[in-house]
């Protein structure tokens, strides 16, 4: 009778488990993006209330503006912490980055702060929404030295398909645009939209009072958004965005006035330093306590990932943070598996056909829910994009943590778990992409471990993900398949 108890007790156990860290997913990836539409709705409540918007750009590297370069005769390039365009002769543009429609009414003042200048014309270009036609107008000469450029946008003469035209009342696309003789340079350092006079935020209010009141410019609209369920509250930061680009998202209960900016000590860099330090004093670990080692081993190698999710650095617009961690992740990873380890479980490539069909399950669970609600239709050239990506997270996952977790444990079926749950925090803060990806780490991890096959859960994961890329909707359950800042809409 004991003899039968245990094994029901640790499979009761286990599942307990699994249960709770689907929960405690669920419970952090919604958090999580509370706390940034909080954080972010106070940056702007402090931009606002200091005379500025929260349409700011600081232009330090090319990947700054759209597309990373510049359009036409112009190429530009990261010039001591700023912006260098080298111009060669005829018309050349540069678009900024807008991560939500831009009020121009009311922040109709751009202001251009510029380290190295010449006496160009400069014209203005901008479209209401990304399919509207484009507005264009003359702003003059940029300083024939360095110093700022005050543009009054209302003042300007815009036209509109050809035609003279008002002022658009609102940017979704915001591009410079200038020509001058070939060999020459301007370096520019900021670009920003002011409001014309003080317009100071409201005291905050429900989203159902929002909707239904007129909306006025007695000052800056403050909105509580009720929704829990991460994607419904960041669509619903949508909405307020598309009636009033100027508005101030705040999850309900936020205070819109949190304390005042200030210098703090670089953390992103001291999170990536102590990272590295951690990995290679663990390099240098001497042979003994082998399972410890192991799972320091199994721990560190995912930390780099886990970072770029919590925030650190933006794995869809690398910059020098994300770039770090990433080649920290790719070096370490590579280190360990030069190292022999025979303890560790084998693994190879293939397995059989006949033993596809369970790594494949979820392909055919994310099929059904495309069937359910199809949004675009999934194509062979995403698949071939994502493929690469989907190796090297699941070579990552399994070849590198799993099989290190199976060996430091020494029970299997906590191993899974664990790995499967590191597989979902580096999916944080998208609350149902974490789920997913928990649900699929368990079964993709328990068959690699049992089978030592790793591109049947490559395909899988690449095709899912194909598949899931045709549900994602900013509407939708699922919002998209983005990480990090990334997910909160702070990529621009």
């Amino acid at each position: 009778m004991d003899l039968g108890a245990r094994p029901l007790s640790r499979a009761v156990l286990l599942l307990a488990l699994v249960l709770l860290s689907a929960l405690a997913l669920a419970v952090l990836g919604n958090a999580l993006t509370r706390a940034g539409v909080a954080r972010q709705g106070q940056r702007e409540w402090r931009a606002w209330h200091s005379g500025a918007s929260p349409w700011q750009w600081r232009l330090r590297r090319p990947g700054d503006v759209i597309a990373a370069r510049a359009f036409g005769a112009a190429s530009v390039h990261a010039d001591d912490d700023a912006l260098a365009v080298h111009y060669r002769g005829g018309s050349w543009q540069i678009g900024l980055r807008l991560a939500r429609p831009a009020a121009l009414t009311d922040a109709p003042v751009l202001l251009l702060s510029l380290r190295q200048s010449a006496a160009l014309p400069l014209s203005v270009i901008v479209r209401s929404t990304l399919h509207a036609p484009a507005c264009n107008a003359a702003a003059g000469l940029l300083p024939a030295r360095a110093g700022t450029l005050r543009i009054d946008l209302a003042a300007l003469p815009w036209r509109c398909a050809g035609q003279p035209a008002p002022m658009p009342t609102r940017a979704a696309m915001l591009r410079l645009q200038s020509s001058g003789p070939a060999g020459g340079r301007i370096v520019l350092i900021s670009a920003m939209l002011l409001p014309a006079q003080a317009l100071s935020p409201q005291a905050p209010q429900t989203w159902v009072h929002w909707r239904a009141q007129s909306p006025t410019r007695a000052g800056v609209p403050v909105v509580w958004l009720p929704a829990t369920y991460s994607p419904y509250l960041l669509a619903q930061r949508d909405a307020l965005w598309q009636r009033d680009p100027a508005a101030i998202a705040l999850p309900v209960g936020a205070p819109a006035r949190a304390g005042a900016a200030r210098c703090v000590l670089p953390w992103d860099w001291i999170a990536i330093a102590a990272c590295a330090l951690l990995m290679l004093g663990l390099l240098r670990w001497p042979p003994h306590a082998p399972r410890l080692r192991a799972l320091g081993e199994a721990l560190l190698a995912l930390l780099p990932v886990l970072l770029i999710a919590f925030g650190v650095g933006d794995s869809q617009r690398p910059d020098a943070r994300s770039g770090a961690l990433i080649l920290l992740a790719l070096g370490f990873a590579l280190l360990l598996s030069v190292r022999r380890t025979p303890l560790l479980a084998p693994w190879h490539w293939l397995a059989p056909w006949r033993q596809w069909a369970l790594p494949l399950l979820p392909v055919l669970a994310a099929l059904l829910l495309w069937l359910a609600q199809p949004v675009t239709v999934p194509g062979m050239a995403n698949f071939a994009r994502y493929l690469p990506w989907a190796a090297l997270q699941q070579y990552l996952l399994l070849v590198i943590v799993a099989r290190r977790l199976d060996y430091a444990l020494a029970w299997r079926p906590l191993a899974v778990p664990l790995a499967a749950l590191l597989f979902a925090l580096a999916h944080t803060p998208n609350t149902p992409l974490m789920l997913l990806a928990f649900a699929a780490g368990l079964l993709w991890t328990g068959w690699f471990l049992r089978r030592g096959a790793l591109l049947p859960v490559i395909m899988a994961h690449a095709l899912g993900a194909t598949l899931l890329l045709g549900i994602a909707s900013n509407a939708g359950w699922l919002r998209s398949l983005a990480i990090g800042g990334r997910y909160l809409g702070w990529g621009g």
